[in-house]
């Protein structure tokens, strides 16, 4: 050590380099008096080296390791502000280590910490003498401070009433704060942070604010104690007042349905199956051991309740004359005979089979079909009870089979809880919407569907909250959906499909004869008022203000004719006379453009037919040449088939370029522009391909498209016409739009079987080829 090392600091007996005690869970402050044991060699040689000398060590506190108090600390770890401390005894231990009490005497900051392998020393600044401070501010916050710890101690926390007697004998704010901090409970980084405050007002402003945050604490749990203190006393008196309700009800005679004995006696009566009655038997057993006031018994209740409450052995008898379902089906619903046919099949094969298999239906047409009603005229003719579950949108395969009874709020599944709410066990249930089912991460509803709608396994239906399985097998299932591609194919495959295609005219102009014109009447209360909607006017709005495949439009129109006869008949006592040339100024100009329009012959625009899930469509392919470099251009929003058809008919063409007597500078010089309005729409499929070809071809050549034709098929690179799907709605749409010349591919015409009625007054043209095509469609120059 050398001379400089040697100065001394206070008195000439503090040293500038001093051993070090490094402390885990201490800081230790001025004045104070701690015991420390010491196990570590190179401390007690610092210790041994102190005592033969000044008697001056350095007690430095670490940050505190959560992790692990046993493992060594390292220099790092070490803050930058320790206490000189005297020591003032040495106990030697029996296992070689010491055990000494220091007191501190000054703080001091670290100026460099000094390490070999056998001593720990540190190099320490001037000793923090306490600067001037405030006298009168200092008085200020000891008062405050003493008033805080007066409240503190009223409260039987921290401080004893002996502590207070002797901090109000000392007059000194440094000592004030001295006596105060030896008897705090601090963290290590609390405590370090009070040690490095720079002046007594900091320090006393410190202890100030951690006696506040202590009162703080204190008042929020007490706070708490009592929170938990009232709901355990009201649940008591609910108990007791509960208890009292049940004697008061037992005396007059006026026990709850709810009771245990009562729902013992339900479990004795019902005819429940042998599963349901071991269960609803288990849960009366817990129900008896719970404490009636405890969510438990609420959830078990809320569960023999739904058990109990299942309409058990009750069935409605079917009615089996079939001419009755045959007057309700024809009253109800104008054609849809495949249909009809069906339901009475069904009804003879009962009559004589009453265990016969129940069938599940699926009505599968665009929107406004009657596909839904159906359903209910089917419950009518049947004289069963009906339930609707729309399943559009469900993402949750809980709504199929029932939530766990563990979650707030469960119920049975949509199935079971139609089965209870019908009231009898053979209800007809019209499953809505099924091709609009989700998927999410709660599950997949359409695969819990495939358990319910399979007639080997509905009859052991196993729902999640009855906890039992449950007979779906005697309902009857009849589902409807626009779209049949969604529908995944495991659960189509357990349905029996039936097409409903859309509307001819003539059926339109029936069904507002028979139906909608009276009930609009009857909607608007015009009975008896002198209204009249005529054949020529319906046929005038389904004409011009309608192109759909149902009659959903139609029935509003008609509403809406009603609706401008009850304001002129309510606001000048006029009635109307509608007639085809004046109802435009009851429902606006005319919506659908005359036929002539899209019958026009025109180079390079030829009338294609296309199936949409809401029914056929007419779709104009429009084909025109540029100067360019042969490129094909396609636009319209097309899909990737569809696209792949435009392709393939130009390559057609090309490879067939002389026999439509075309020249190679046809292609290279000209870019291609194929175009299908209604942009906004997405399109695709391969039954274009016939009507791409022809206006490419008619584009290439010059010559017309003979208008009056409308065609759909799809195209091979050999030039054959190969089959499509929705020929039934294809036609139709060509049918609504004026197009009596169809062209469909001959491999479809075993499809036209049962379309008579449809496709009476058309003309439908078989083609194998495409070549047969060309020469009806392309005009000569």
């Amino acid at each position: 050590m050398d001379e400089k090392d040697r100065n001394y600091l206070i008195d000439e007996d503090i040293p500038r380099i001093l051993p070090v005690i490094p402390t885990v869970d201490v800081v230790v402050f001025p004045q104070m008096v701690v015991p420390l044991l010491i196990l570590d060699e190179k401390i007690i040689k610092g210790v041994e080296e102190a005592i033969e000398g000044s008697k001056k060590i350095f007690l430095l506190a670490a940050h505190q390791q959560p992790h692990d108090f046993q493992s060594p600390i390292s220099i790092n770890d070490l803050y930058n502000v320790g206490t000189i401390s005297n020591i003032m005894r040495v106990m030697q231990l029996p296992d070689g280590g010491i055990k000494i009490l220091a007191q501190g005497v000054a703080k001091a900051p670290v100026e460099e910490i000094l390490s070999d392998n056998e001593h720990l020393h540190v190099r320490i600044g001037d000793v923090r003498q306490q600067e001037e401070y405030d006298q009168e501010k200092a008085n200020v916050q000891v008062k405050n401070i003493l008033a805080l710890i007066e409240k503190i101690s009223a409260s039987g926390k921290m401080f004893g009433p002996d502590f207070q007697i002797i901090l109000s004998q000392i007059q000194d704010p440094e000592r004030v704060c001295d006596f105060v901090l030896s008897h705090l409970s601090l963290t290590v980084p609390q405590a370090q942070n009070l040690l490095e405050k720079d002046s007594v007002t900091d320090l006393l402003e410190g202890l100030y604010n951690y006696l506040n945050n202590e009162i703080e604490i204190s008042s929020v749990q007490e706070k708490i104690r009592n929170n938990a203190r009232d709901s355990i006393n009201k649940s008591q008196r609910e108990y007791y007042l509960r208890e009292q309700m049940k004697a008061i009800q037992k005396e007059l005679g006026d026990e709850s349905e709810a009771d245990a004995d009562d729902l013992q006696r339900k479990i004795l009566e019902l005819p429940l199956s042998d599963e349901a009655r071991i269960e609803a038997r288990k849960q009366i057993k817990r129900l008896n051991k719970t404490a009636p006031e405890s969510m438990e018994a609420t959830v078990i209740r809320n569960h023999l309740e739904w058990v109990l409450g299942l309409p058990w052995g009750t069935y409605t008898k079917d009615n089996l004359d079939i001419k009755h379902a045959k007057q309700i089906l024809e009253d109800h619903h104008y054609g849809l005979n495949e249909i009809k046919d069906r339901i009475l099949d069904y009804l003879s094969v009962k009559a004589l089979k009453n265990d016969c298999h129940v069938p599940i239906i699926c009505f599968a047409g665009p929107p406004g079909t009657g596909k839904t009603s159906l359903g209910k005229s089917i419950a009518e003719c049947l004289g069963r009870k009906y339930f609707r579950i729309s399943l559009g949108g469900v993402y949750d395969e809980s709504e199929i089979r029932g939530h766990r009874r563990t979650y707030v709020g469960a119920l049975p599944g949509r199935f079971i809880q139609a089965v209870r709410k019908s009231g009898s066990m053979n209800p007809i249930i019209v499953i809505d919407e099924i091709d609009k089912i989700g998927r999410s991460n709660r599950g997949d509803p359409a695969a819990a569907l495939l358990e319910v709608l399979d007639p080997e396994q509905n009859q052991d239906f196993y729902d999640n909250y009855l906890g039992f399985d449950f007979d779906l097998s005697k309902c009857m299932f009849v589902a409807t959906a626009n779209d049949l591609s969604t529908i995944p194919g495991p659960l189509r495959d357990r349905m029996e499909i039936i097409q409903l295609s859309g509307y001819t005219l003539d059926e339109k102009q029936e069904i507002a004869e028979k139906h909608l014109v009276a009930r609009a009447i009857q909607n608007a209360g015009l009975e008896e008022k002198g209204v009249l909607i005529d054949k020529p006017v319906i046929g005038e709005v389904i004409d011009g203000y309608t192109r759909e495949s149902g009659v959903r439009e139609l029935k509003r129109l008609i509403g809406k004719l009603c609706s401008k006869y009850a304001r002129e008949l309510v606001e000048n006592e006029k009635k109307i006379e509608f007639t085809p040339k004046n109802i435009n100024e009851y429902l606006g100009p005319r919506r659908i453009p005359k036929e002539d329009i899209i019958k026009a012959d025109k180079v390079g625009v030829t009338n294609g037919l296309a199936w949409t899930p809401y029914g056929g469509e007419i779709l104009q392919v429009e084909a025109a040449l540029m100067p360019g470099q042969g490129k094909l251009i396609l636009t319209g929003q097309l899909g990737e088939v569809m696209r792949e058809s435009a392709q393939a008919a130009l390559t057609y063409i090309k490879s067939h370029a002389k026999s439509f007597g075309l020249q190679a500078k046809n292609f290279k010089g000209y870019d291609i522009h194929i175009h299908l309005p209604a942009g906004a729409i997405p399109k695709d499929g391969p039954s274009a391909g016939i009507t791409l070809l022809s206006s490419l071809l008619s584009a290439f050549t010059g010559r017309k498209i003979n208008g009056k034709f409308a065609m759909t098929g799809e195209l091979s690179l050999q030039g054959k016409v190969l089959p499509i799907g929705g020929l039934k709605e294809k036609i139709l749409a060509a049918k609504q739009n004026g197009l009596d010349n169809v062209i469909v591919p001959k491999l479809n015409k075993k499809d036209l079987v049962g379309l008579d009625k449809i496709s009476k007054g058309m003309k439908i043209h078989l083609v194998d080829d495409v070549n047969e095509v060309l020469e009806r469609v392309l005009l000569p120059l």
